[in-house]
C-alpha cells in the first residue's frame, strides 16, 4: 500500500468510530473485522472502511489469518506497535519525514549542528505526530520533575466529555510511537485535564549508556512542540 503522506492526523482522530476501533483493539489484541464491528455496532462494511482509514495513517496494522485449508483468509487486525521495519512501512516513513523536516527547521534557524540521535529522532516524531494531531504542546525535557509534555487546547475535548476512553486512546498512539522510534524515551503515564484545557503526558527516560566512541549530545527541537 502507497502512504498517503503526509496527512492530517486529527482528520483520521476526529472520527469517534475510529477511535473506538483503536480503543478495542488497543484493549483486545488482534481482532477480525467482524469481532470489531460487534464491538463497536458499526456495519461490517463502515468498520472495514474506517480500518482502511486507520491503516494508511500507521496506527492499524492488517495481516491475512494463516490457515491450512482451502478458501480466502480472514484479515487480521492489530493496533500498531513496535518497531516496524518492513518495505513500505508507513509509521517508518512518518519517523524519516518528521526527522528530515526537522533537520531543515534547524538549519533555518541556523543551529550549529544537526544532531542524530535516538533521542532527537524521538523528539521529532513526537513533535510531528502532536502537530499533525492537532495538540498545541510544550515539551519540558530535563525539568525539575522530569520529562513532560503539557498539551495545551485539546481538539478532541467535547469526544472526551462524553467519551473518556479517547484519552486512553491517545496515550496508546504516544507510548506506540516512542516505542516504534527505538530511543531512550517511553510514555509513562498521561493526567488527563490537570488544568482547564490542558493535559501532561510524563516521560520516562532509560539510563542506558551511550554508544561508545560518540559524544552524548543535548536534544534540540525547534518546531512545533518546543524551542530547547
Amino acid at each position: 500500500m502507497t502512504s498517503s503522506y503526509p496527512s492530517s492526523s486529527y482528520r483520521t482522530l476526529a472520527s469517534f468510530s475510529r477511535i473506538q476501533l483503536l480503543y478495542f483493539l488497543q484493549q483486545r489484541g488482534t481482532m477480525t473485522v467482524g469481532d470489531l464491528a460487534e464491538a463497536t455496532g458499526l456495519h461490517h462494511n463502515t468498520a472495514r472502511e474506517h480500518l482502511q482509514r486507520l491503516i494508511g495513517d500507521g496506527f492499524v496494522t492488517c495481516r491475512p489469518e494463516r490457515k491450512e485449508s482451502k478458501g480466502r483468509p480472514r484479515m487480521l487486525y492489530s493496533a500498531a506497535a513496535g518497531p516496524d521495519y518492513a518495505d513500505g512501512s508507513i509509521r517508518a516513513a512518518k519517523a524519516e519525514a518528521a526527522e528530515r523536516h526537522g533537520d531543515q527547521v534547524r538549519r533555518m534557524l541556523r543551529v550549529e549542528a544537526v544532531i542524530h540521535s535516538p533521542l532527537q529522532r524521538q523528539l521529532d516524531a513526537l513533535d510531528d505526530h502532536l502537530d499533525g494531531s492537532g495538540f498545541d504542546a510544550r515539551l519540558e525535557i530535563d525539568g525539575a520533575e522530569g520529562d513532560h509534555v503539557h498539551l495545551h487546547e485539546c481538539p478532541y475535548s467535547e469526544m472526551v466529555k462524553a467519551h473518556p476512553e479517547v484519552c486512553r486512546v491517545h496515550f496508546g498512539l504516544l507510548k506506540s510511537l516512542l516505542e516504534a522510534t527505538e530511543g531512550p524515551l517511553s510514555a509513562d503515564a498521561l493526567h488527563p485535564l490537570v488544568e482547564p484545557n490542558t493535559c501532561v503526558l510524563d516521560l520516562h527516560r532509560s539510563d542506558a549508556e551511550p554508544t561508545p566512541d560518540v559524544q552524548p549530545q543535548s536534544a534540540i527541537i525547534c518546531h512545533g512542540v518546543s524551542g530547547l
